[in-house]
């Protein structure tokens, strides 16, 4: 009697040590997920203009508008992140700064890391015809990546905005894929 009360009680102690190991496991994952991330964007710096090129990638027109896709590509040797909403600024015939006025449009902002070579994706948009009261010339566009304070310049020679000046430009934040 003595050795199946024995049996017993070893079966219940080592299923009570099973049991508060697999609640630890499930308590430790759970506060794992629900902990905020400080991984790998956290400790990213950020994309600096001297390591950035822009290039024109697409073009997305619908009724009045014109619209044209560009990327920052990581030209520099480290991973770097952009987080925002680029700066834009329409320039003139002779590279001179134009009064742009600028919208957002396209959601929130996500942290977008790039490793050397790889690219974020941005879009802006502009109407280009009619009803417009008077039409805006410009040359090419200097871009300023989230949080820079200095930029790069896209020339396209002249194209054409609705006005009167400044011209809106609508920039959607940059995003690790292409969505327009």
């Amino acid at each position: 009697m003595t050795s199946l009360m024995g049996q017993w009680q070893n079966r219940q102690s080592r299923l009570r040590r099973v049991t508060a190991g697999v609640l630890c496991g499930l308590v430790s994952a759970a506060v794992g997920w629900a902990a905020p991330s400080t991984g790998f964007a956290a400790s990213t710096p950020r994309c600096t203009p001297s390591h950035l090129r822009l290039d024109k990638v697409g073009e997305s027109h619908f009724t009045s508008h014109r619209g044209w896709i560009f990327a920052l590509r990581n030209v520099g040797a480290v991973t770097c992140q952009l987080k925002g909403y680029p700066a834009a600024r329409l320039l003139g015939s002779s590279a001179q700064r134009m009064n742009t006025r600028i919208r957002h449009f396209s959601g929130p902002a996500r942290t977008v890391v790039m490793a050397p070579w790889q690219r974020g994706f941005f879009a802006i948009t502009f109407a280009v015809s009619g009803p417009c009261s008077s039409a805006v010339f410009a040359y090419g566009m200097r871009i300023l990546p989230p949080g820079a304070s200095s930029g790069l310049v896209w020339y396209a020679g002249r194209f054409d905005l609705c006005g009167p000046a400044p011209a809106l430009l609508s920039v959607s934040p940059v995003a690790s894929s292409r969505r327009f």
